[in-house]
């Protein structure tokens, strides 16, 4: 017992009783609010209900910017209802009251366009196009009058390429204009989705990327030619199999990138575009600018509205809490401490 009372040191026991003053301190407080409470009962003041914010099908959106608009830090806590009043939101989190003036502002840009606003926008290294991306994206599209203008914010890394065909098939069967705004950055399947479109919005600083597919965590093109570059008996049986599966994943995308491509960017009517942003040459992450893909002939402009930039503005991020522990017996005297885990590698997607 007495080792175990020494072992906690000057720092354990001082620890414990800044804990014990703490308890001390709420326990004194508190007992004063029941004091006072005694001698005076507060009336009860109801307190008004936040009105609530009403969230339209994303195939009509339709409805007035936050007033605070693009260029603001995004936290304002007043927006307009579209009657000229404004509406207090300082009872939203931070999260809440950034996704509310995301809303806003994409009502905004829709009513500005006369519009469908289609948003394929990601920031966590684990978001990317996926299954669920690609059945709200159909739905949108398919829900929408088979004329109307649709509008595609992208701000993605990427994706999965079975997800992004299907998001393609859908851009390329509607008869309306199609038209992609990127304002940051449409990588990979982000990319094709943009060239599925009739013309490209993009920021001065903006960056599309290459679009040959990803297997197993290598590039396709590359792991497609390892049978070339060695002989049979020098390649596992595993990497042999990968190969040839990266084969077919490069011949797949070459063929639906095609024709999926709007004809808009095919200037020469051949597949020479697509074919060189899948096996140019080039690093996944190699950033295209605006002045670079108009060399590839695309139809790009730069003239990027402002409400684009704030609708793919990054949500708040949470605060860290440091937790440290008094009572860490594990580490022994003069032992080195615990290496921290290895951070997992994000996964990277066509």
């Amino acid at each position: 017992m007495l080792s175990v009372l020494t072992g906690l040191g000057v720092a354990g026991w001082s620890g414990i009783a800044a804990i014990i003053g703490l308890l001390g301190g709420l326990a004194i407080w508190q007992q004063s609010r029941s004091s006072d409470g005694e001698d005076e009962m507060p009336i009860p003041v109801p307190l008004p209900k936040p009105a609530p914010a009403v969230r339209k099908p994303a195939a009509a959106q339709t409805g007035v910017a936050m007033a605070g608009g693009p260029g603001t830090d995004g936290q304002a806590t007043m927006l307009n209802d579209g009657s000229g009043g404004p509406i207090d939101h300082s009872h939203l989190s931070p999260w809440e009251a950034h996704k509310l003036a995301v809303e806003r502002r994409s009502e905004a840009f829709a009513k500005q366009r006369g519009s469908v606003v289609l948003k394929v926008v990601h920031h966590e290294f684990d978001e990317y196009v996926d299954g669920d991306t690609a059945i709200e994206t159909i739905d949108i599209i398919r829900t929408a009058p088979e004329d109307a203008k649709i509008d595609v914010i992208l701000h993605t890394p990427g994706g999965i390429a079975s997800a992004t065909q299907q998001i393609l098939h859908a851009l390329k069967n509607h008869k309306g204009p199609k038209t992609a705004f990127v304002p940051y950055r449409a990588k990979s399947a982000g990319t094709m989705i943009a060239l599925a479109c009739d013309e490209i919005v993009m920021g001065s600083s903006a960056v599309l990327g290459p679009i040959d597919p990803q297997y197993a965590w290598m590039p396709a093109p590359i792991l497609a030619e390892l049978t070339q570059q060695k002989s049979a008996d020098r390649i596992s049986d595993e990497m042999m199999i990968l190969s040839k599966m990266a084969q077919q994943a490069v011949s797949e995308a070459r063929r639906f990138s095609c024709d999926y491509i709007n004809d808009a960017h095919k200037t020469d009517g051949t597949c020479d575009l697509t074919n060189d942003l899948i096996n140019g040459g080039r690093n996944h992450d190699y950033p295209i600018l605006p002045e670079e893909a108009k060399k590839f002939g695309c139809k790009i402009r730069t003239d990027m509205p402002d409400l684009v930039f704030g609708i793919c503005q990054p949500p708040p991020k949470d605060d860290p809490v440091l937790v440290v522990s008094m009572f860490n017996s594990q580490q022994k005297e003069g032992e080195a401490p615990a290496p921290a885990p290895a951070p997992t590698k994000p996964p990277v997607f066509r």
